[in-house]
């Protein structure tokens, strides 16, 4: 899985498209899980008809299903040597009273690995603290990030700031207005 993102990355670095990792692929960068189940990848909107024509050509792209959880403006799913990609810009997510819609910028990536000579840009834990409520059936993983920066502290507290800026139910802002209580 790692020698596809790292063939990925190379292309999208070389192509100066603005880009990162997150969900299984960043938990288990962190630890947190032993195996991701897929790669995820958020890819500045202004850049996902670049991203597309390079995992087209490199991979093949699936039909798109689509789903009532998210507005995403763009969600591309493709196969790249036997690996499933997903691949979104202008993602959202929908909840009973509204939308949330996460801002994906520079800002987003939290950190940098070298992964096989390729520099692969990774999302926040914070950020996935926040989406994960949002996402059905996701309350152990947003129970392991909790713990992580309880325990760690939060090197991108902003990040969790901004998201108070968005479209979000009551519950999450409270569980943010702790969490950020709790790690000052």
């Amino acid at each position: 899985m790692y020698s596809t993102l790292s063939y990925i990355g190379e292309k999208f670095n070389n192509s100066n498209i603005l880009w990162a990792v997150g969900a299984s692929i960043l938990l288990n960068q962190y630890d947190l899980i032993e195996t991701p189940n897929d790669i995820d990848i958020f890819v500045d909107v202004k850049d996902i008809d670049r991203a597309d024509e390079i995992l087209k050509s490199i991979g093949s792209k699936k039909l798109y299903e689509k789903t009532t959880t998210y507005s995403t403006k763009y969600f591309y799913e493709y196969v790249v040597n036997k690996i499933d990609i997903d691949v979104m810009a202008g993602f959202a997510v929908n909840y009973n009273n509204g939308v949330y819609r996460y801002i994906f910028d520079e800002n987003s990536i939290g950190d940098y690995r070298i992964i096989n000579n390729t520099k692969i840009p990774f999302t926040t834990l914070e950020d996935w603290y926040v989406i994960y409520q949002l996402i059905p059936k996701r309350e152990a993983k947003v129970k392991m990030i909790e713990e992580y920066i309880l325990n760690n502290g939060s090197k991108n507290r902003f990040l969790l700031e901004r998201a108070l800026y968005g479209n979000l139910p009551l519950s999450i802002r409270n569980k943010i207005n702790n969490i950020l209580d709790k790690i000052k």
